[in-house]
């Protein structure tokens, strides 16, 4: 998915700084980088720990590098945020933004071709759409400056890489956890926007995996288009309709636990339905710990500042990389397709999250590991641990 999405607080224009974004996380202080256990068996590979201080000259050449996001209004974009405003003091990169497009896929073109035109060498942007950055790709072209795409596959036109997680993962990890306890009965998987490469990526791996390990399963398959209350409304649905023979639910995104816990309390099914999510937001690792959720996939805020920061450096030195060469959040970088266009991708290995570490073992799919590792909630470098921290606990409503 591209991460839980919801109306932003208004487009800015191309003049507008990363100003609001930091002042509303300020507070946070980011500790070390992600957790040393990846999902699949595979361990992302980590940032060095953020720091205030560089230890370079302070005249050290900076490299301008422009930034555009869609929001800056969920936990994992404040945090993203963060992480990014620390890593470019390390690596002596002059962030020029981030700009703010607020769902606005003319803006956000707008906004790049303005960033090319105040000096970025090169610029990371999270894409409205996959297919929405044309105009952007080819005026950045012209003027020889390329662009890092993050948390979204470009699928019109070439970009310098794709930094995001494996989303094929995400399916497999969730139903490794839900097929090695479910063996009979129904499971929900709220699908999120099949025309997205996340949704898409994330149920079919799901669906074909739970096909080869789960056979005597009935999936039910609902997709909602990351709408949470479609989503909700489709979880109580099954819940009246299946009663204690609906196993477990998978919701491709976290927001929809909201209402889906306070449903399965409702019903006295809490602990018996077993609930697995993705995003690794603070309130996901307040469920976990107190038992209400299951397991989260956490989509690494860490990782993609610090990779989409060295890619775009790696961008305006002229650095050279391939496919098959070794990734930064994944074993190796790939080739990602969408929409019939190709580009470089790193597909990093996002944490998989549970209460306690555990391991399990499936039939693989898709070419992927047939065995995965979790990461125990109470990492404290989980960035969902990280931002709670920061304020007031990863149960406190000021954390959400």
């Amino acid at each position: 998915m591209r991460f839980r999405r919801r109306p932003g607080v208004g487009p800015s224009r191309a003049t507008a700084t990363v100003m609001t974004a930091i002042a509303a996380t300020a507070a946070v202080t980011l500790l070390a980088a992600c957790s040393s256990s990846g999902s699949s068996g595979s361990s992302s590979s980590s940032p060095p720990a953020t720091s205030t201080t560089s230890s370079a000259p302070a005249a050290a050449a900076q490299t301008s590098i422009g930034v555009d996001l869609t929001y800056n209004d969920t936990a994992f974009w404040a945090a993203y945020i963060n992480y990014e405003t620390q890593y470019a003091a390390q690596l002596h990169i002059k962030l020029i933004g981030p700009l703010l497009a607020a769902a606005n896929a003319s803006l956000q073109n707008t906004q790049i071709e303005d960033l090319v035109n105040e000096g970025a060498k090169a610029i990371i942007v999270n894409p409205e759409t996959a297919t929405s950055l044309g105009p952007a790709i080819t005026y950045a072209a012209n003027h020889h400056v390329q662009l890092i795409s993050v948390d979204t596959i470009v699928g019109v036109g070439k970009v310098y890489m794709v930094v995001r997680a494996s989303n094929v993962l995400y399916g497999l990890d969730a139903c490794a956890y839900i097929s090695s306890k479910v063996k009979s009965g129904y499971v929900l998987d709220l699908e999120g926007d099949l025309t997205s490469s996340n949704g898409a990526d994330r149920t079919n791996a799901f669906n074909a995996c739970m096909a080869a390990n789960d056979p005597s399963v009935h999936i039910l398959k609902d997709p909602t288009v990351w709408t949470e209350s479609t989503a909700v409304s489709d979880a109580q649905t099954a819940v009246n309709a299946y009663g204690s023979s609906l196993k477990a639910i998978y919701s491709q995104w976290s927001s929809p636990d909201t209402g889906i816990l306070p449903l399965l309390k409702s019903k006295n099914l809490t602990g018996k339905v077993l609930l697995v999510s993705d995003d690794g937001v603070p309130f996901e690792m307040c469920d976990i710990g107190n038992g209400s959720l299951d397991a989260s996939q956490s989509q690494p805020a860490n990782l993609y500042a610090y990779w989409a920061l060295k890619y775009a450096l790696d961008a305006a030195n002229g650095v050279k990389l391939a496919a098959g060469q070794p990734g930064g959040g994944a074993p190796a970088l790939q080739i990602v397709s969408y929409a019939g266009d190709q580009n470089l991708g790193d597909p990093i290995v996002a944490p998989f999250v549970t209460k306690a570490a555990q391991t399990f073992t499936i039939t693989p799919v898709d070419g992927q590991p047939g065995t995965v590792t979790t990461t125990p909630v109470s990492d404290a470098q989980l960035w969902g641990n990280v931002y709670g921290a920061a304020h007031g606990g990863v149960c406190s409503a000021s954390a959400s």
